[in-house]
C-alpha cells in the first residue's frame, strides 16, 4: 500500500549496503584479534611444556616450584574456561539457527554463526549481534509487505534472540564463570569494563583469562597477605 511504501522509504533501506559494509569491516578487525587470542591460548594449552620451559628460564632459583604450580593451575582453569565458551557459543548458535530457519530467513546458518561468535565480546557483543540480526532479518524480506511479513517476522526473530540471551545470561555464563574462573559476576563485570576502557574490544576478550592468571599467581606468591587470601579464596 501507499502508506507502507512511505514508511519503508522513511526507514531508508538504501543505507543498508554501506551499513553492512561497516559491520563487516568491524567484524574483520574483531576476527583478527579473536584469532590472535585463540591462537596464543591454543599454543599455551597444547604446547604448555614448551611454554613452561621458556618461562622457567627467567624464574629465579627458589621460585621454580611455585611457578610450576601456577602454570598448572592456570592451564587447568583456562582449559575449562575455553571449553565452556565453546559450549556457550554452540548453544547460542543452535537457538539462533532454529529461530531463523523457522521464519525462513536467508543465510540463516551464517547469520546465526556470526551473531553467536559476537557474543564472545562481553556486554557489547550481544548488543551488536542483536542489531545485526535485526538488520539482516529485515533486509532478507525486502519487497514483501512491511505490516504482513517484515514486521511480524522481525518481531518473532527478536523474541527468539531475547530468549537465547536469557538462556546465556542465566545458564551458560553463570555455569562457565563458577566452574572455571571461579570469580564473582561483579568481579568479572568490573574487570571487563576496565579492560574495555584501556584496551578496547580485544581487552574485553582477554580480560577474564588474564584476570584468572593474575589471581593464580597472586595466590601462589603472595598468599601470606590477608587481602590476597580474601581475593583468591575461591581458587
Amino acid at each position: 500500500s501507499l502508506a507502507e511504501s512511505n514508511l519503508l522509504s522513511k526507514i531508508g533501506f538504501g543505507v543498508l549496503p554501506d551499513l553492512l559494509n561497516s559491520i563487516v569491516s568491524g567484524f574483520g578487525s574483531f576476527s583478527v584479534g579473536l584469532f590472535s587470542v585463540i591462537f596464543i591460548s591454543f599454543f599455551f594449552l597444547k604446547d604448555s611444556k614448551l611454554f613452561e620451559d621458556g618461562i622457567m628460564t627467567f624464574v629465579p632459583k627458589g621460585n621454580e616450584s611455585k611457578t610450576k604450580t601456577s602454570i598448572t593451575k592456570i592451564k587447568d582453569l583456562l582449559s575449562r574456561y575455553f571449553v565452556g565458551l565453546v559450549f556457550q557459543i554452540l548453544i547460542l548458535f543452535v537457538i539462533y539457527t532454529i529461530v531463523l530457519l523457522i521464519f525462513g530467513i536467508k543465510n540463516a546458518i551464517v547469520i546465526a554463526f556470526l551473531c553467536a561468535l559476537l557474543n564472545l565480546v562481553p556486554y557489547v557483543g550481544p548488543i551488536v549481534s542483536g542489531f545485526l540480526m535485526l538488520l539482516l532479518t529485515m533486509s532478507s524480506n525486502l519487497g514483501e509487505s512491511f505490516s504482513e511479513v517484515i514486521l511480524p517476522k522481525t518481531t518473532y526473530v527478536m523474541i527468539g534472540f531475547i530468549i537465547a540471551q536469557l538462556v546465556d545470561n542465566f545458564f551458560s555464563q553463570p555455569f562457565i564463570f563458577s566452574k572455571s574462573v571461579k570469580s564473582h559476576p561483579l568481579e568479572i563485570f568490573l574487570v571487563i569494563i576496565i579492560a574495555g576502557i584501556l584496551f578496547g574490544v580485544i581487552g574485553m576478550i582477554v580480560a577474564i583469562p588474564s584476570y584468572t592468571a593474575i589471581k593464580v599467581i597472586l595466590k601462589e606468591f603472595l598468599s601470606e597477605y590477608q587481602v590476597v587470601k580474601k581475593f583468591t579464596k575461591n581458587l
